[in-house]
């Protein structure tokens, strides 16, 4: 059902029985037909929300994403084909969705192997392949690419795009500055801390990058937030700060729970989130804790030291 949260737009909730299992999706009225905010996961529950609220002949202008994660681009070919309306993606994501597309492909046929970022920082056993496939479920061709601070038409109303890299790295808000409402994505959410993965080596310090991204954000004239999941963030500001409390408050939970021999990043994330055995429905716990002593590290709190592969943490000397 559809539910009018600022002028002209409008929240649909679309559920799916897996991952996350609801996104925030917006449908933004327009003189030459309603532009559609994010998708939801693939699967016939989303299908069959999306048939209800925009009925066979609804004209659709443009389809926007503001980033390449599943559940925010998993029905776009569909609603494309569908409604017969353009893809648009920042550029960013796009490169990303062919960053995961080639490794997908370097790995095709290789079920066995270990994903081995994971393994040497004592995080959960999964097959490489099955995560790149999983993470590029959802690949497709852009009909459009955005820029950063780029004036974009969503219905009838003009809209900034603002970069704000953090919970991934092609992730966009978009802000209409005559009356401060922002698409917010997942850069803030109301109910939950947003999840500030690392992937791989070359990601670099995620929840440096995310910081930075809150700041940008915390300066703006924001009157209102839509996000990704959730309720809608009447004081962004705020909220901001609380995210950025919890995170300091998770850090110095880890810091005060490594010993004098040094833990993985999986084990810290065990001892902090208070569970016994690492498995994949702990990697959300394990990717939040080692994106937080990446950045301790960062900042000269902690010491990282390797052996036979496997990395160690241990507080700064």
């Amino acid at each position: 059902m559809l539910v009018q949260v600022a002028e002209g737009i409008h929240l649909l909730s679309i559920q799916f029985p897996f991952g996350m299992r609801q996104v925030n999706s917006y449908v933004i009225e327009g003189k030459n037909g309603v532009t559609i905010v994010d998708t939801g996961s693939y699967a016939e529950q989303a299908i069959g929300i999306w048939k209800e609220a925009l009925p066979e002949g609804t004209k659709v202008e443009k389809i926007l994403l503001t980033h390449s994660h599943t559940d925010h681009i998993g029905l776009a070919k569909w609603l494309r084909e569908t409604y017969h309306a353009p893809l648009v993606i920042a550029r960013q994501g796009y490169e990303e969705m062919k960053k995961l597309r080639a490794r997908r492909k370097a790995h095709e046929g290789d079920a066995t192997s270990t994903y081995p970022f994971f393994t040497k920082h004592g995080g959960p056993s999964v097959s490489e392949k099955a995560m790149l496939e999983q993470l590029d479920a959802d690949y497709f061709e852009p009909d459009e690419l955005l820029e950063d601070q780029q004036e974009i038409q969503l219905g009838d109303q003009a809209f900034e795009a603002i970069w704000t890299p953090g919970h991934s790295p092609d992730h966009f808000c978009f802000l209409n500055k005559s009356n401060g409402v922002m698409l917010i994505g997942d850069h803030v959410l109301n109910e939950i801390s947003p999840l500030i993965p690392i992937w791989t080596e070359q990601d670099g310090n995620p929840l440096a990058v995310y910081f930075e991204s809150l700041e940008k954000i915390a300066k703006l004239p924001v009157s209102i937030g839509l996000p990704g999941h959730g309720s809608l963030i009447r004081n962004v500001p705020a909220r901001i700060h609380e995210l950025i409390a919890g995170h300091e408050q998770r850090m110095q939970q880890i810091l005060a729970a490594i010993p004098e021999a040094g833990s993985t990043a999986g084990e810290l994330a065990q001892a902090v989130y208070g569970f016994e055995k690492m498995s994949m429905p702990r990697s959300a716990e394990f990717l939040m804790t080692l994106t937080r002593i990446l950045y301790m590290e960062s900042v000269g709190k902690v010491q990282a030291r390797e052996r036979e592969g496997v990395i160690s943490y241990h507080k700064a000397e």
